[in-house]
């Protein structure tokens, strides 16, 4: 089924912005054409185009249907973007493929790249999700300073120093993922050694993603993979 993202909806109405009102045009659509759309917040829409402009579409919505949740836990990956941008594009378009809920970047001690572009990878989620036939968009939140981020009390981080680690199959044997996680992947050059430091120290739980050393956005899609494999 092909599907178009909804920028808008209020009530019966709702449109699209110009990047998929281009794709309305390439597919050849015309007014009073039926279309399926998604908001990104669960909504599955059947709408009716009843205008195609330059830089919108105006749709009528026909029907409405809520698709809920049925995952038991909400994943909030915090990750340092990588130098070269394809490959944390890459990462962010396969982890939206799994249902990531939440996705920040961080700024670390070790950081190599200190700006991202939010308009892009936010179109790169979109099309992740049209394409892997979700209804929720994650949250995409702007590059912060690691010092900036809010952790919650139990967060999980992976690092390649010694010290006390677990898998996530060995955190979560007894039962399924339930409730909100948090966890950090740090930059090529790790975490720094006062970061791993201070994560122990309010309270944060070792993680290991096996025996050989990974990339970060190789390491943020073993995340997103694990969850929705262990859910």
């Amino acid at each position: 089924m092909q599907l178009f993202f909804c920028h808008t909806l209020n009530g019966s109405n709702a449109s699209l912005n110009d990047e998929e009102s281009r794709h309305l045009k390439v597919l050849r659509k015309q007014v009073g054409d039926s279309i399926a759309c998604i908001d990104g917040k669960g909504n599955l829409l059947k709408c009716t185009i009843l205008k195609i402009g330059k830089d919108h579409t105006d749709l009528q919505v026909d029907d409405c249907q809520f698709m809920p949740l049925e995952r038991k836990y909400a994943l909030h990956l915090l990750i340092a973007p990588t130098k070269n941008n394809e490959r944390i594009e890459w990462m962010l378009e396969k982890a939206v493929e799994c249902g990531i809920d939440v996705i920040t970047f961080i700024e670390t001690d070790h950081s190599e790249k200190h700006r991202i572009n939010m308009s892009r990878l936010e179109r790169i989620a979109i099309s992740a999700l049209k394409q892997s036939g979700r209804y929720y968009l994650p949250e995409i939140q702007s590059l912060q300073k690691l010092s900036d981020v809010q952790l919650e009390p139990c967060f999980f981080f992976a690092h390649c120093a010694e010290g006390n680690k677990n898998t996530l199959k060995d955190y979560f044997a007894q039962q399924s993922p339930q409730g909100n996680y948090q966890v950090l992947i740090g930059p090529e050059g790790d975490f720094s050694s006062a970061e791993i430091d201070r994560f122990y120290k309010i309270g944060g739980q070792g993680l290991s993603l096996g025996t050989g050393r990974l990339r970060t956005e190789t390491a943020g899609l073993y995340i997103a993979m694990t969850f929705s494999a262990l859910s």
